[in-house]
């Protein structure tokens, strides 16, 4: 018997194992994969899976308190749903209309944001950015194109009203409280020869002395004031300052506005304090009204119209996802919608 060439055994053999190993492997994995990235949703051109669900669900979560109420309806699954509908509808008109986001325009987003504040440290940017929307800066990052996208698009598709003269008096009526005083006011600022405790202490006790004879005669305040000693820009006029609202003198003296709001009332003396630039000083509230319409009109327009910019945009959103063609696969937000057939197009009222 003739025997079979080497090779033509070792073939036989690696074949075997191969097939042997093809009819064991498991189909489970394949299967588990499907689910994991099944689509939920598809919306025009661009299509919603489980692994977009799973990553929308955080954001969704920093993010909502963003939103109005009226779109945070169902269960959280749903809202999340919805959120990513929302997303891909603005995403698909950013495209239509060729409006790019990549990595480079992000860069000039953040440069631009960070020269319209002064900063020119990042670290210090990403505080200010922590401490202004109270989201961690990783989270306001990402969603930095999507903001980039509304801004662009408010431009082109969305053209919010402006504010009305009606809507500034009503909103100025309603919000004095918010919009604050101003005060006129006059101040007595010295400056410590140096950094010792002894200076330090000798000039606090001086500016409570000079504190105390004031509290008996207001016009002996005024005459010190207007002595040669009193650092205030505004020492030629007696130390006096006109009438200037809180959140404008906040811009140069923070520390100053704040102890006015805090003191308060026509005819009172604050405590010796110590300002921006270590100076101890000493103000006295001569006159305090709230802050009149034309000093904040400007302020309460800028104001009106970004809330106007929102709300058309969100109005924009539902219009524009009514005209889409979507189609819902997810089986929890078909139940919560009663949709009947899993393949018709849905729009959410």
């Amino acid at each position: 018997m003739q025997k079979r060439p080497r090779f033509q055994r070792y073939f036989v053999f690696i074949f075997a194992a191969v097939v042997s190993v093809s009819l064991t492997v498991p189909t489970n994995p394949l299967g588990s994969y499907e689910s994991l990235n099944a689509v939920l949703a598809i919306v025009g051109p661009k299509s919603i899976s489980t692994l977009d669900y799973e990553e929308g669900v955080e954001r969704y979560k920093n993010l909502s308190r963003f939103f109005p109420n009226y779109r945070k309806k169902g269960s959280l699954h749903s809202q999340v749903i919805d959120f990513l509908i929302d997303r891909a509808v603005v995403d698909n008109v950013a495209d239509e209309e060729s409006i790019q986001v990549n990595e480079k325009r992000i860069e000039a987003e953040i440069q631009k944001r960070m020269e319209a504040q002064g900063i020119s440290d990042l670290e210090q940017f990403k505080k200010s950015v922590q401490s202004q929307f109270n989201l961690p800066y990783d989270v306001w990052l990402d969603d930095l194109p999507y903001q980039i996208k509304k801004g662009q698009l408010l431009q082109i598709k969305v053209s919010p009203p402006l504010p009305s003269e009606q809507e500034v008096q009503s909103w100025y009526n309603k919000n004095k409280a918010k919009v604050g005083n101003e005060f006129k006011f006059r101040e007595l600022v010295f400056s410590p020869a140096n950094g010792s405790i002894e200076e330090e202490s000798r000039l606090f006790n001086e500016l409570t002395e000079i504190r105390n004879k004031s509290l008996q005669d207001p016009s002996f305040f005024k005459l010190v004031a207007s002595g040669p000693r009193n650092e205030s820009r505004y020492r030629l006029n007696g130390g006096l300052v006109n009438y200037v609202p809180t959140f404008e003198l906040y811009k140069t003296q923070p520390t100053t506005a704040s102890v006015l709001a805090q003191v308060g009332g026509q005819g009172k003396f604050s405590e010796v304090f110590r300002d921006d630039r270590k100076r101890y000083c000493l103000v006295y509230i001569e006159g305090m009204r709230p802050t009149p319409l034309d000093a904040v009109r400007k302020g309460i327009q800028g104001f009106l119209f970004r809330e106007k910019e929102q709300t058309s945009f969100e109005e924009w959103v539902v219009a524009t996802r009514k005209n889409t063609s979507i189609t819902i696969f997810d089986p929890i937000y078909i139940k919560e919608h009663n949709i009947s057939n899993p393949e018709e197009k849905y729009n959410s009222d």
